[in-house]
């Protein structure tokens, strides 16, 4: 923490009406000051303010104010009873633990008011206020007792079972999985009381595990009756009056490259050389704005979804499938609206021109990664056969791929993540029958590379025009997680930059990620490297992409799936149309623009949790036939009470410290290790192992491995 920032937060303290008295000791710990350095730098602090003198209450040294200090946040549930208070404001940067005995009725998810507990553990706090429920609905397992029924949630943050009259019931049956609304809330003495709104199915019928989960989130799987009529209104064909309205790309070569299984195709791309060597890229994208207006039903269903869900059998989609996989889906031989980026780009990767503009294409193949991969590989079968006269074309954009890779954004200091990813394949029943880890090829890090660009030149593009848009910014990494990296990777040998306390910069890490290609400790040290980086997020100002080494970012390539693309589109058009935007439509972006963009960053982490979750079950499921068997592996984390230990197929299993039964293990948290007692043997992160498979709870979602000798 700098000086300037915590001189900042005593000032707000001490002119805060409910912060109450507080020694030197007591009043560090709120903060959140742990490092000697900082509890001397808040001793100069409050030795420069005189605070001693201004505050003094008695021969205590103590920091008064009138009242009990209370924070507001959201109550994070564990599944023994109690919970934390994730804090909203930033002054109060450490959880608060919240005894069950002091939640007062307070449930996961809540956003709560509470007040801090003299004499409890540190930082322990009491719920005072209820400001806002977490959950109206949850999803569990229905169970019927004599004259009424309870539902035991899924979710294992919540410990209170719903107690359900039986006139509540809805016909569910013991085992059923269902979707029960909150209508009476708890408190100390007695569990929530609700109805049952949905049945999802049997708990043993195939797929119901997935839908539960997606369900417990609060996604709808259907959309509402509005919405259907709203839908069934747009035409499923191109009047003549807006094909004149566009610029006509039908007679050129465009085509879509996407996932094999791949339902709706939102980008379709193509490439040509200009006189002067130059190459034009054209990135040409749905233009889903043109369907989906804003303030309808539809755009309300939409923006309430975020994005679209992908899990292993399902899509569950932010647009009916009227849309996404019908007029607006960029499928073969069929006249598609589209909105248009094309870029002239030199042999440096410079975009040295570039239209935007609204056109209408007829894409002429739908190709996947596997195929246009072969192809671009030198291998002769029955797929690349298919695409054979696109050859010329797909290797001028290969050629493209490495200028923009090479000498565009690698030179320029962007971070490149390379981590595998498991695909689960489902037999008929629906159980996980393999975990594979996908390829990533040529054809995946093209198409990649050509959104990335049109998403910069969009981004730069809108940053000149007068009013706010959605950016996707990614803020550079914190501090304290920076200094732990260092003295992790130091034990190794290695430095980030010049090894001073400064913000790296990412050459720094590409020029580590160099210097460990190949070594042993390449993967651990590459997944500290990306836990060690913030979260992307969308905002409606712009901020520069800090692992992307962009000064503009947005997302415009995939408003099939996501809604913030959909905005920048709607907002690109009224510039193309009118030259501008009115002034209440600018009122309007500055008033909410922010709020939108936050809901768009809480909808996309809901999809992640939501196919981590899924991913997790599945994994489960899949080691439930494995059983006594031996993989390797390697140490994936160490925690206070276990070393996980991820697989070749990036199934991940904990081994419980109760089970280093050889010796007695002590932690290195800095060094990411244990290290025994007697023996000296040491477990590290990123270390080799053997392991034996001896527990899979798939209720739970836990894997329990032992490690071999």
């Amino acid at each position: 923490m700098k000086t300037k920032e915590l001189k900042r937060i005593v000032r707000r303290l001490m002119n805060d009406p409910v912060f109450q008295e507080m020694d030197f000791n007591e009043l560090s710990a709120f903060i959140g000051l742990r490092k000697k350095k900082e509890r001397q730098m808040l001793s100069n602090i409050l030795n420069e303010t005189d605070s001693k003198k201004k505050n003094k209450s008695n021969d205590r040294n103590q920091y008064k104010k009138d009242r009990q200090p209370q924070i507001i946040g959201t109550l994070q549930g564990h599944q023994k009873g109690f919970a934390f208070l994730i804090p909203e404001d930033s002054l109060f940067s450490e959880d608060v633990y919240i005894s069950a005995s002091h939640l007062n009725g307070a449930l996961d998810k809540d956003r709560v008011r509470i007040s801090l507990i003299r004499g409890g553990k540190k930082n322990e706090g009491q719920v005072v206020e209820i400001l806002e429920r977490g959950h109206q609905q949850l999803v569990g397992r229905y169970e019927k007792s004599r004259d009424f029924g309870f539902v035991t949630p899924d979710n294992d943050r919540i410990c209170k079972d719903v107690y359900i009259p039986s006139d509540k019931k809805c016909q569910a049956q013991t085992g059923d999985k269902v979707v029960v609304e909150i209508t009476c809330w708890p408190d100390h003495h007695k569990n929530p009381e609700g109805k049952i709104v949905e049945i999802l199915g049997n708990e043993k019928d195939r797929g119901i595990d997935i839908l539960s989960i997606i369900r417990g989130y609060g996604i709808p799987m259907n959309f509402n009756f509005e919405v259907i009529d709203e839908v069934k209104s747009i035409a499923d064909y191109i009047s003549d009056t807006e094909l004149s309205k566009r610029r006509d790309l039908r007679q050129e070569e465009i085509f879509t490259i996407d996932g094999r299984d791949a339902k709706d195709f939102d980008d379709a791309v193509s490439i040509s050389r200009l006189a002067n060597g130059h190459f034009l890229l054209g990135v040409h994208i749905a233009d889903v704005s043109h369907y989906v207006k804003a303030r309808t039903a539809l755009d309300d269903a939409a923006a309430e979804r975020g994005n679209s869900v992908y899990v292993v059998d399902r899509v569950v989609p932010m647009l009916p499938f009227k849309l996404s996989n019908g007029i607006c889906s960029l499928v073969a031989n069929e006249d598609r609206l589209t909105f248009s980026c094309q870029m002239e780009i030199n042999d440096l990767g410079q975009v040295v021109y570039y239209e935007i503009f609204k056109s209408v294409i007829c894409s002429k193949a739908r190709m996947n990664y596997d195929q246009v991969g072969a192809l671009l590989s030198g291998e002769e079968n029955e797929e690349t056969e298919a695409i054979k006269a696109f050859g010329p074309t797909l290797r001028s954009m290969e050629a493209l791929f490495h200028i923009l890779k090479d000498k565009r954004r690698y030179a320029r200091g962007a971070i490149n993540f390379d981590f595998p990813e498991a695909k689960i394949i489902l037999d008929d029943s629906g159980f996980p029958a393999s975990v594979e880890v996908e390829e990533r090829l040529v054809s995946h890090r093209i198409i990649e590379e050509f959104m990335l660009v049109a998403n910069e030149t969009v981004a730069e593009h809108v940053s000149k025009l007068d009013a706010p848009f959605v950016f996707r910014n990614h803020p550079t990494p914190h501090e304290d997680k920076l200094q732990a990296f260092r003295i992790f990777i130091g034990r190794f040998g290695y430095k980030l930059g010049d090894g001073r306390d400064q913000i790296p910069s990412g050459t720094d890490f590409q020029n580590l990620l160099k210097e460990i290609e190949g070594r042993d400790e390449e993967r651990v040290i590459t997944l500290l490297m990306l836990r060690t980086m913030q979260q992307a997020v969308y905002q409606g100002h712009n901020l520069g992409h800090y692992a992307l080494a962009a000064p503009f970012y947005t997302h415009f390539t995939s408003p099939i799936r996501r809604y913030p693309d959909l905005l920048v589109h709607r907002y690109l058009t009224m510039f193309l149309k009118n030259g501008g935007i009115s002034d209440k439509t600018k009122d309007y972006l500055h008033n909410h623009l922010e709020e939108l963009a936050k809901h768009s960053s809480e909808t996309e982490r809901r999809a992640e949790t939501i196919e981590r979750e899924i991913t997790k079950l599945k994994m489960t499921e899949h080691m439930t036939r494995h059983l006594g068997d031996i993989f390797e592996g390697r140490i994936s984390g160490v925690t206070s009470f276990g070393l996980f230990v991820e697989l070749a197929n990036t199934i991940e299993g904990l081994v419980r410290l109760q089970d280093l039964s050889d010796d007695y293990y002590v932690l290195d948290p800095d060094l990411h290790q244990y290290v025994g007692e007697r023996t000296r043997k040491i477990y590290r992160l990123g270390e080799p192992v053997s392991v034996r498979v001896m527990r899979a709870d798939v209720l739970n979602r836990e894997i329990d491995f032992e490690i071999l000798d």
